[in-house]
Parts: C-alpha cells; sequence; structure tokens
C-alpha cells in the first residue's frame, strides 16, 4: 500500500480510509451549491412540464399543429433530462448533510456514488448534445442542397 497526497493507494476494498477537517470543510461548503442547482433543475422541470401541458392545451385552438407537438414534446424530453442530474445533485446534498452528522464511510460513499452518477449523465448528455450539434451542422448543409 502506497500514500499519495493523505490518501491510501491499495487494490483492497478494506482500505482503512480517514477523512480530514479540510475534507469535510470542502463537502460542507460544496453542499448548498449542489442543493441550489438541484433545486433549480427541479424548478426548470416543472416550467418545461407545465410549458409542455398549456401547449398541449393550445394545440386545439391552433391550426399549426405539428409545430405546438414537436415543441410540447421536446419540452417533456428536456424536463425529463433535467430530473437525473437534479436528483443526483439532491441526494449528493442530502448525503453530505448525513455525512457531516456522523454518518462514516457509509455516507461517505452514498455522497460520491451520486456524485459519481451525477456527471456520468452530464457527460453522457453532453456527448449527445455535441453529436446532435454535429447532425444538425452537417443537416444544415446538405438540405439547402437537395430543396
Amino acid at each position: 500500500m502506497t500514500e499519495q497526497n493523505g490518501f491510501s493507494d491499495s487494490t483492497s476494498s478494506s482500505t482503512s480510509f480517514q477523512s480530514t477537517e479540510a475534507m469535510l470543510k470542502s463537502l460542507k461548503q460544496t453542499r448548498p451549491w449542489a442543493r441550489l442547482i438541484a433545486v433549480i433543475g427541479f424548478i426548470s422541470l416543472a416550467f418545461m412540464v407545465i410549458s409542455s401541458l398549456v401547449n398541449i392545451l393550445a394545440i386545439g385552438k391552433i391550426t399549426e399543429k405539428g409545430i405546438f407537438v414537436m415543441v410540447s414534446g421536446l419540452y417533456l424530453v428536456i424536463g425529463l433530462l433535467y430530473f437525473f442530474p437534479s436528483y443526483y445533485l439532491y441526494k449528493y446534498a442530502s448525503s453530505i448533510t448525513r455525512l457531516l452528522d456522523g454518518g462514516g464511510a457509509v455516507e461517505m460513499e452514498t455522497a460520491l456514488s451520486y456524485q459519481k452518477s451525477f456527471w456520468k449523465f452530464t457527460g453522457i448528455l453532453v456527448l449527445l448534445s455535441v453529436v446532435v450539434a454535429l447532425l444538425g451542422i452537417v443537416a444544415a448543409i446538405i438540405i439547402p442542397r437537395f430543396v
């Protein structure tokens, strides 16, 4: 087992880990920001669902229904995508609270697991967004040539 930067490096799953005051202070300072971003995400989700429902209710009064159906569907999909990172951040912040209240290694593992899930989901979403943007650029170049 080697020690580097205060962390034990071992392939054993029973590695002893001792948190420091600086680690706990950093987590304590991170918690309100994670919770704030999670709450803003949930509020955004609510607005998107409400906007989608308003669009669905307005469809009957609009002659061009196709665009409203697409916008409503898009808002629902984006709202669904907002849910998961908001949920992971909220659970991360809650786990930090339990850790600081004496939860120990179990709560540290739980917090880090939610943080990992947040970053994994966000990373996949960013990659997907880049692919969609690139496809949009290619479509914007190719489609006018055929019209």
